[in-house]
């Protein structure tokens, strides 16, 4: 009877252990890193975290949800996570995010139409042009450091047809993720690359988690993130949408 007892405080503790590891990764459609591909979630950093989640037996579901909201949730729900997410002080200190990564990394950049006239030096000279960008942005929040105001859209989807239509005159987006939606909607032609800056810590993108993910689960899946990246199967992921 005693034995029969220890077994099911056992098994018990490992459903336990178990039900801890199930977390819930929430991000945006921001492609090429997150977007929905008929009815499942995919994209760059997902391919990496779910390689991830397979290396280490961790089990997670995947959402797409407004990315302001993203960030709220995984603030303030349990073993709820949010990717692909700059790591920067203002959010260190706002969220207290447990961090995994990064898992790419790309340079924040200032877009333009292919025969708009601008040039800039730094990206401080966008000061008199209209920069779009989108709410709770990183890189928004980057060129807003630089002294630039950025016309905040709900969705980063949103600002690639107000360039077209002439109602930006720049857009803040990523060198990657940027030519990629371009290059979706036919436009690729037709918009280029005018400037580009941010430091690492301002190009990086990570998985931020709640506090209430144990360290251990954080360790296991950093781990596997860097050996994936150094194993050469990131770029596999990556190499596809450049």
């Amino acid at each position: 009877m005693r034995q029969h007892g220890l077994f099911v405080i056992a098994a018990l503790c490992a459903l336990h252990a178990s039900a801890e590891q199930e977390l819930l990764f929430l991000t945006e459609d921001s492609p090429p890193f997150n977007m929905f591909e008929g009815n499942k979630v995919a994209g760059i950093s997902t391919q990496i975290l779910e390689e991830a989640l397979h290396r280490t037996g961790i089990k997670a579901q995947f959402d797409i949800v407004p990315w302001a909201r993203a960030l709220a949730l995984s603030h303030s729900q349990p073993q709820t996570c949010v990717y692909s997410a700059v790591r920067t002080p203002e959010r260190e200190k706002k969220y207290g995010f447990k961090w995994i990564g990064p898992l790419v990394d790309e340079k924040i950049v200032l877009m333009a139409l292919a025969d708009s006239p601008i040039k800039l030096k730094k990206i401080a000279d966008a000061k008199p042009y209209r920069v779009g960008g989108y709410v709770a942005d990183a890189r928004g929040d980057y060129i807003e450091s630089q002294g630039v105001k950025v016309d905040r859209a709900p969705s980063d989807t949103m600002n690639l047809p107000k360039l077209v239509a002439r109602r930006i005159d720049l857009w803040v987006t990523g060198s990657i993720s940027g030519l990629y939606m371009a290059a979706r909607e036919g436009q690729k032609r037709n918009v280029k690359i005018v400037i580009s800056g941010g430091e690492p810590g301002d190009t990086q993108l990570w998985l931020a988690c709640n506090t209430s993910v144990s360290n251990d689960v954080i360790e296991k899946l950093n781990t596997a993130v860097k050996n994936l990246t150094a194993d050469g199967t990131a770029n596999k992921f990556t190499a596809p949408y450049y």
